[in-house]
């Protein structure tokens, strides 16, 4: 087989295996988080403010309480799914499935590039390299979740920056000046771009192929020279982090990373939440077992690749600066994360990893012999990841069709609340560990969702807010809700009645039926046993059926 038939063979075979496990994806619905941007667009476009709000993402943050999201590039992606195609969210979807599977090619392509292979055994390479990252189980956070476009894009836009300063001969050639822009593009789509500085100084330094160079303090120098215009970027990032936020590196409420890396506790809380996030990811039982035996045999033929007496100085320099890479990837998130959800959330912390870690596994396929026993195994491990993700996204799936029809309720309890009356909604925050309802109230109370606000006569709560409704109750948020908006109410406007007033109605999410059904509750005598009796009455129903009430997130 010659060349070009074998470069059509492996990425016929990597289109085959994308269309296999990313055909659930365009089945996706909006979940969880993504109905805030879908209330915030409608909004500012009704106050005439829509082009302006976006622009002022430039300078600020996200709509995101207390953490320091600064994300202008990856929001006006959404911005645009929302003008071009409102609420089809196949659209949006598709937009992250492009990424993801781009992103896929880049990182096997990277590997190859970067040790300088050619040939059959290249193709075959750059292709299980993609493979694998297309297939890696967490990612299906990222590749099925709207908000996951954050993670993607950022992604995306770091390889894309690797790939290009791979292809440039020398700074201010047509590559390196795209693959500049695309780094300023990363840091303007998410933080997880902090890679990309570290990413280039170690490229840089394996582009160096004289096979007597040694590691000296002059090869460093030349690697930052090459380097610098990429590192001047990551700093202005963080002087610009800081003169927003007052923080360089500070990136969600609570944390404090710099300190974080110090202290014990934090390492032994995250060391200690790791297993059983770890087997969250990989389903059905028995997988997290099997992907970590088979990586652990992958990671020892990679090694061997590195090693052996037959990969020149050059290659081993090209593998180590991938191993680097991933492992900063790691090193850059972990003071950022406390505790990890016992659930299938958090795969995109990896995502960035993945990436790197492809391209080190196509790189040293690309230049093992024999390639046979590292290519199988690649094959083997992907399958795996494959199971897993595809199972994922079965759950993905099923979740989405709980809320599009947790939708259709909501409008058949609105269109059915009698004048004066008001109702009191409740789903789960998480449907069998897929995010469902948690940063959605708003969303499923306004339009775009709707065509006119509910706010005035029914509230959207999640379970976990079930403790918090007596001081709700005492503080008026029904009396404020049924004159006031929810945007007004979020922004901190109150109105109280002499007497607290409760909803005349409660129902909950039975996803069994599909249904809103009843809760046997009566208003009063006060706010606290009202609430306490919701509480049981929801835990014991079949409310509670793929919900995740009480556990931690």
């Amino acid at each position: 087989m010659n060349d070009r038939r074998a470069a059509l063979a492996s990425w016929l075979g990597f289109a085959l295996a994308a269309a296999w496990l990313m055909a659930p994806v365009l089945r996706v619905y909006f979940l969880s988080d993504d109905f805030v941007p879908l209330a915030l667009f409608h909004h500012w476009q009704e106050q005439g403010r829509f082009g302006a709000m976006l622009l002022a993402k430039l300078h600020t943050g996200l709509d995101a309480g207390d953490n320091h999201f600064y994300r202008p590039l990856s929001y006006a992606s959404f911005a645009l799914n929302y003008v071009v195609g409102g609420l089809d969210a196949r659209g949006w979807m598709a937009v992250n499935l492009a990424l993801h599977v781009a992103s896929a090619v880049m990182a096997g392509t990277i590997g190859v590039r970067l040790v300088g292979a050619r040939g059959a055994q290249a193709s075959l390479a750059a292709a299980l390299g993609a493979v694998l990252f297309l297939a890696f189980a967490p990612s299906a956070e990222v590749a099925a979740w709207i908000s996951g476009r954050f993670d993607a894009s950022a992604t995306f836009f770091t390889l894309l920056s690797c790939l290009l300063f791979l292809a440039s001969r020398r700074l201010g050639d047509a590559a390196s000046v795209a693959s500049l822009v695309a780094a300023v593009a990363a840091f303007l789509c998410k933080e997880s771009a902090a890679i990309l500085p570290f990413a280039i100084l170690l490229l840089a330094a394996a582009r160096d192929e004289e096979e007597g160079a040694s590691w000296t303090f002059a090869r460093f120098v030349a690697a930052v020279r090459r380097s610098l215009p990429w590192l001047i970027v990551a700093a202005a990032y963080l002087v610009a982090r800081y003169v927003f936020f007052g923080s360089f590196t500070r990136v969600y409420a609570g944390t404090t990373p710099a300190t974080a890396i110090l202290t014990l506790d934090y390492w032994s809380g995250l060391a200690g939440t790791l297993p059983i996030w770890f087997a969250a990811h990989f389903r059905p039982e028995g997988h997290a077992t099997a992907v970590l035996g088979f990586t652990a045999i992958q990671l020892a033929l990679v090694a061997w690749v590195v090693f052996s007496r037959g990969t020149s100085r050059a290659m081993r320099t090209a593998l180590l600066a991938l191993v680097a890479a991933a492992a900063f990837t790691i090193a850059l998130v972990a003071p950022h994360i406390g505790r990890l959800p016992p659930m299938d959330l958090g795969g995109r912390l990896l995502y960035q990893t993945a990436g790197f870690y492809a391209a080190l596994v196509a790189a040293a396929i690309a230049v093992a012999n024999p390639v046979k026993p590292l290519a199988v195994i690649t094959v083997g491990v992907a399958l795996i990841h494959g199971s897993s993700l595809l199972e994922s996204l079965d759950r993905r799936v099923e979740t989405s069709d709980q809320m599009r029809a947790l939708i259709g309720e909501i409008a058949r309890e609105s269109a059915a609340t009698r004048a004066g009356d008001y109702t009191l909604v409740l789903a789960p925050r998480d449907y069998k560990d897929i995010p469902f309802a948690i940063n959605a109230q708003g969303g499923l109370m306004l339009p775009p969702v709707f065509p006119a606000p509910l706010g005035n006569h029914l509230l959207v709560q999640i379970y976990e807010e079930i403790p918090e409704l007596p001081g709700k109750i005492e503080g008026g948020v029904v009396t404020t809700l049924r004159q006031h908006s929810v945007f007004e109410y979020l922004e901190g406007k109150r109105v109280k009645a002499a007497e607290p007033e409760y909803p005349t109605r409660v129902v909950c999410w039975d996803p069994k039926l599909k249904q809103l059904v009843p809760v046997p509750v009566t208003p009063g005598p006060a706010p606290k046993p009202w609430a306490e009796a919701i509480g049981r009455y929801v835990a014991g129903s079949g409310c509670a059926f793929g919900a995740s009430i009480g556990r931690p997130r």
